[in-house]
């Protein structure tokens, strides 16, 4: 998303997912074999050796009018291996996004958030799709069970509140 910004246009904007990879790694270099080894997938050796290596792309290049900061912050955020990527955190310290950090409204999760898709199992389009539909159905009912839970909830406190509130009363008169 920070490439797109920067570009005005999407940044790996590739036809086929080897295609998209070429133009991944056009910009990040070929990773090494301890950087595959850290995506833990069964297919990332085969799909890395199946694409075509080309020249490497500067983001200097590729964005010559970003400001030095924006791109240092780009290529934190680029990084091939997942364990060697900026966080969210640092992410937000960064000097160019320091204008927006604010420590106090900035709430963190204390666990990763887990992707629960099996990267190792190939699905189609149309098997992503109904799945991805199918997780938002699903917390679009839990939400709403949720919020007819507070709302009971918030109407037995009032009420609860109510009578406390005329015994008092009562109890002065």
């Amino acid at each position: 998303i920070m490439g797109e910004l920067l570009g005005g246009k999407p940044m790996f904007p590739g036809e086929s997912t080897i295609n998209q990879l070429e133009r991944i790694v056009q910009l990040t270099g070929f990773p090494s074999e301890e950087e595959v080894k850290a995506i833990k997938s069964k297919f990332a050796k085969s799909m890395l050796s199946s694409i075509e290596i080309r020249k490497k792309v500067l983001l200097e290049d590729m964005y010559p009018d970003a400001p030095q900061e924006a791109l240092d912050l780009l290529e934190g955020l680029l990084q091939f291996n997942p364990e060697k990527r900026l966080s969210a955190e640092e992410t937000l310290k960064h000097p160019y996004l320091k204008q927006f950090h604010n420590p106090k409204d900035e709430p963190t999760m204390p666990n990763p958030i887990k992707i629960s898709f099996d990267d190792n199992k190939r699905f189609t389009i149309d098997e992503y799709r109904k799945s991805l539909y199918k997780r938002i159905i699903e917390k679009r009912k839990e939400m709403r069970r949720r919020k007819k839970e507070l709302k009971k909830a918030r109407l037995a406190a009032e009420a609860s509140d109510k009578e406390a509130l005329n015994r008092g009363r009562r109890g002065r008169k």
